[in-house]
């Protein structure tokens, strides 16, 4: 009998182990932080002994001591991501980026179900992709949400449709340089072939240097250009060099839900769509909740709840997406990130920020190097809520932390639902 050691026992480790006794493993559960019956953490040496692979969850670094001494005795180590794609039965869709990839990958869902597939979304959306296997469905399309984290181990995963969306600093706090967390990002594409397909962002150089040196057909999707099969233009969404149908028909606001759109439609262009398909999805299609989800107007003063903004990036998209006299409200825990461009970048676009959280003095100082002064530190987003609310002009309120929430939350989720909440309670 085989042995694994499974690491991270949370929703991942527990569908990998699942699936591991299924396929005749002997399972060895380790956690740094759960206190576990029989937790292998405790064993010293007899972790490895008669150990033939390790599974890691995505909270599991690539450098953990315990990966890289199974590494250095000559186990291999392996992602949940990849035990569960190498035993799942489908054509395989997989969505990488910084930012915009769960809402891509509920896109995709949407207008694959329009289109009559039987689908799935898994992966960094919150599903493992083991679980997936265990439960049985017959799929015709796996949508695959992949995290930087889930592809550092991953060596088999062949998609037949891959996403780069977007790339911009992020994880800071996990990986040495840039570049590391490129490479991970990458990986989604190392094994297709011309017979596949890779869709990219035309608007990002590093992506479109990306694009010349891949071996799968290369789709291109842009914002500022008007080409390609999907492509907008006089606020409408062109198909195959033809209006489809007024963007204004869409609620999903902003500029990057327009690029995820048409980065969907492509694909879907691809797979058969017609444009009565493709019109429904636009119409149709409302996005997930706490990505500049409207909350309620009070007092003259619109409340929008961005918790899944936990970069910089994702910040930026949701500043241009309100528009108005912005109040924007930021902090939490720190991924390494610097602020100072940023607040460059958002001089004129919003009226005052309130930073409350871990990483509060490092984003105010960042502020305050280029001069940008309207800016206050408070103890909680409650009091950031009240601050905002008291100075004159502002009509827009922004929750959008650009930082993780670990320093106050379990997940950007229960966050955003604390938002809503002290909104909720406010009194304009």
């Amino acid at each position: 009998m085989k042995t694994a050691l499974v690491m991270g026992i949370q929703s991942s480790g527990i569908s990998a182990s699942n699936l591991l006794e299924r396929l005749g493993y002997e399972v060895r559960l380790y956690d740094d932080r759960l206190e576990l019956q029989n937790n292998y953490r405790d064993k010293g040496e007899a972790i490895y002994e008669n150990l033939d692979v390790i599974v890691v969850s995505p909270s599991i670094p690539y450098d953990h001591p315990v990966v890289k001494e199974g590494e250095s005795r000559g186990i291999k180590v392996i992602s949940e991501l990849e035990l569960g794609a190498k035993h799942l039965d489908a054509v395989k869709i997989a969505v990488t980026g910084t930012n915009g990839k769960t809402t891509t990958v509920d896109m995709l869902e949407k207008m694959l179900k329009i289109m009559g597939k039987r689908v799935r979304t898994m992966g960094n959306i919150g599903y493992p992709v083991s679980q997936v296997v265990l439960d049985g469905d017959e799929l015709d399309y796996a949508i695959i949400e992949c995290s930087s984290f889930q592809l550092e181990r991953t060596y088999t995963l062949k998609p037949k449709y891959a996403y780069m969306l977007n790339l911009s600093h992020d994880h800071m706090d996990r990986y040495q340089t840039y570049d590391d967390y490129v490479n991970a990002k990458k990986q989604i594409f190392a094994l297709q072939s011309a017979t596949d397909y890779a869709f990219l962002n035309g608007d990002n150089r590093i992506i479109r240097e990306m694009g010349k040196h891949l071996a799968s057909s290369v789709r291109y999707i842009s914002s500022r250009e008007q080409k390609g099969d999907v492509y907008v233009k006089d606020n409408y969404f062109y198909v195959g060099g033809q209006p489809l149908i007024s963007v204004r028909e869409s609620r999903a606001r902003g500029e990057h839900n327009r690029f995820n759109m048409m980065a969907v439609m492509s694909l879907a262009r691809i797979l058969g769509a017609t444009k009565e398909q493709l019109m429904t999805f636009v119409r149709d299609y409302r996005v997930l909740p706490h990505r500049v989800e409207f909350v309620c107007t009070k007092g003259g003063v619109t409340f929008y709840n961005d918790s899944k903004g936990t970069n910089v990036g994702a910040c930026l998209a949701a500043i241009e997406t309100v528009g108005g006299n912005i109040g924007l409200i930021m902090g939490g825990s720190d991924k390494k990130e610097d602020y100072c461009e940023f607040f460059d970048e958002i001089y004129d676009k919003v009226r005052f920020t309130a930073v409350s959280g871990a990483n509060a003095e490092k984003i105010y100082n960042s502020a305050m190097k280029v001069g940008y002064t309207d800016i206050k530190i408070l103890p909680s987003i409650d009091d950031c809520v009240k601050e905002l609310c008291a100075i004159s002009g502002i009509d827009t309120v922004l929750f959008s932390p650009a930082s993780a929430s670990f320093d106050r939350f379990h997940s950007y989720q229960e966050r955003g639902e604390y938002f809503k909440n002290r909104v909720y309670a406010f009194k304009a």
